[in-house]
């Protein structure tokens, strides 16, 4: 539905709030134009923590979750305006997975692979790839983008082979940040190591 009172295509007047001509530039027609993290990250949401008792538990909670999530997302309709602009959105999930993704154009696959080593079909922040519990194992049939030689030494250290491919393809991506006085720590107590690859 488009408002009668909505420009037909609409494009917003950056200039007039403050921005420049590289953001007049880079905002496209019919579109809200949003240039950084906070806008994805900064919606509303209902967003829950589930501790589980057990590994296996939590990886049958992760697998039902799965299905369930999307769903739930959608029912919210919890963030349908964005810069003050009443959208077709219904949710942040897109909102975010665009706004934190930091491929370059080589893991995009938009340029040939050079200096990148995977072409990774999603953002960071996008729906699940994986299904981790042995019930669900028979519904991974998606391709896996996933560093072999972590998998290797993973599966070497007696990690099962779903997990092992999990952690494998979490770890195709650079650091989301790393700082200095946090490059040399002890792994057995801290895990900011594991932490930093994720928004």
């Amino acid at each position: 539905f488009k408002d009668e009172n909505t420009q037909n295509p609409f494009k917003e007047d950056l200039i007039s709030i403050g921005g420049d001509t590289d953001s007049l530039n880079a905002a496209l027609p019919d579109h809200v134009y949003m240039d950084a993290m906070a806008f994805g990250m900064g919606c509303c949401c209902l967003q829950m923590t589930f501790q589980a008792c057990c590994i296996k538990e939590a990886r049958t909670l992760y697998d039902q979750l799965t299905p369930l999530c999307p769903i739930l997302l959608a029912l919210t309709a919890a963030s349908p305006v964005f810069r003050g602009y009443l959208t077709d959105v219904d949710c942040r999930w897109d909102v975010i997975s665009r706004s934190v993704d930091c491929r370059t154009r080589q893991e995009r696959g938009l340029e040939p692979l050079t200096t990148d080593k995977f072409v990774i079909p999603k953002s960071r922040y996008d729906s699940t790839t994986l299904y981790l519990s042995s019930q669900g194992e028979k519904y991974n049939d998606v391709s896996l983008v996933y560093d072999k030689t972590i998998y290797n030494k993973l599966k070497s250290a007696d990690i099962d082979h779903q997990m092992a491919q999990h952690v494998a393809h979490l770890f195709i991506r650079d650091t989301v940040s790393l700082f200095n006085e946090k490059v040399h720590q002890d792994d057995t107590v801290e895990m900011d190591h594991f932490e930093v690859y994720f928004p």
